[in-house]
């Protein structure tokens, strides 16, 4: 199996066409949008990386691969995904930098290539994984902080050490705070064509108990009609449902104080059970309100640009437990939230004071993020911590 770095930036695949006028760059999105325009700023990397219009440039007339834009400076590190929004444009326009920091004069996109699926007249994507990954080694020219291939390891997966390898890899990708790995088979074509033999993602939140997990206060909901269908579950009062925070736990806690929430972000059925979201819409609906920014229960901290507003709040929030793939900040936010939060259970016995507070968050979600103090000492941990889960499994 080829393990590689599952790298937390945006998908694009790069078009080169060589031209009499020279070659000619297009750039896909996950989406299939064409936004070569909007990506301007990795052109430059792209030709360089692959020579083009130089001596040795492998490609005689058209080519075809898959990459990640990341973040990048001076040093060489690869930051969080929420940084990329300060470097590429959406149709022209940057989106949801409302709250983002200026560009410090070191930063600059990165492009890391990991797939080929068309060189000159050969179509790649029903080659083997270990072809394509050899004629991308050979194609592109690595460019420290501009533009590389994506790491890679190669475990053979029939050996009695094989589970050992696995965990030794997986328990340096946390520790390095990468968001996962993606697993491959050697002789696998490209994913498209390989049937049932796809690709697999493992990042630490798939495992029960490894994901990063805080206990939050479900505040209100919202319907959106479009989303019922989706549910499967017939007419229901909310289809998503609004995640706060105690913006003044302290006082809450040790003086009685009156509640005040930050509303950070939001939850629908594709991160709660389908027996969850039964229960929520059942029993919210004694206690719903239309929504308010102050009730006698507690008051609501107004955001006038995110504008996280449900159309009804519970006097009586669920407490509810969650976990996450890490942590970003949202567009046009100054603060971390979960990354793709996920329900794990409704908590009947808990009350507002065992939620997380704001600032515990915002401390919670930078200790993940930074770099470990002592890499070698946590990716022990973290090694520990997994032989321990399989043991329990």
């Amino acid at each position: 199996m080829s393990v590689e770095r599952k790298y937390d930036g945006e998908y694009c695949q790069v078009h080169i066409k060589l031209e009499a006028s020279g070659a000619n760059i297009q750039i896909f999105s996950k989406s299939g949008r064409d936004s070569t325009s909007d990506r301007a700023g990795v052109h430059q990397a792209v030709r360089d990386s692959l020579r083009l219009g130089m001596t040795g440039c492998r490609i005689t007339k058209q080519c075809i691969l898959e990459g990640e834009l990341v973040w990048n400076d001076d040093v060489g590190r690869i930051e969080p995904f929420h940084k990329i929004r300060r470097h590429v444009h959406r149709a022209g326009r940057y989106i949801g930098t409302a709250r983002d920091s200026p560009i410090a004069r070191s930063e600059h996109l990165m492009i890391i290539f990991y797939d080929i699926m068309l060189l000159d007249d050969a179509f790649c994507a029903r080659q083997s994984q270990d072809k394509r990954r050899h004629l991308l080694e050979r194609l592109i020219q690595r460019i420290p902080g501009r533009a590389d291939v994506g790491f890679r390891q190669v475990i053979q997966f029939s050996s009695i050490d094989a589970a050992e390898g696995l965990r030794q890899a997986f328990a340096s990708a946390i520790a390095q705070r990468w968001e996962g790995l993606v697993l491959k088979g050697c002789h696998d074509p490209y994913p498209s064509f390989g049937g049932d033999r796809a690709s697999i993602k493992l990042k630490k939140d798939y495992i029960p108990g490894l994901g990063d997990t805080a206990d939050f206060a479900l505040l209100g909901g919202r319907h959106d009609v479009r989303e019922t269908h989706g549910l499967g579950i017939g007419k229901v009062r909310w289809t998503a449902f609004y995640i706060g925070c105690l913006d003044n736990k302290k006082e809450v806690c040790h003086f009685a104080a009156k509640p005040k929430f930050r509303i950070i972000d939001m939850i629908d059925r594709h991160g709660i059970r389908k027996q969850d979201f039964i229960f929520l819409n059942r029993h919210g609906y004694f206690s719903q309100v239309p929504f308010d920014q102050s009730l006698s229960e507690y008051d609501i901290i107004p955001d006038s640009i995110r504008r996280l507003h449900p159309s009804t709040l519970f006097r009586i929030p669920f407490i509810v437990e969650m976990v996450g793939a890490g942590f970003d900040r949202p567009a046009n936010a100054a603060y971390y939230t979960l990354r793709f939060p996920r329900m794990l259970k409704i908590h009947a016995d808990r009350s507002l004071k065992d939620t997380i507070g704001f600032v515990e968050l915002q401390e919670m979600a930078k200790t993940c993020i930074a770099a470990p103090a002592d890499r070698e000492w946590e990716e022990k941990a973290w090694y520990c911590r997994l032989r321990g889960q399989q043991r329990q499994e």
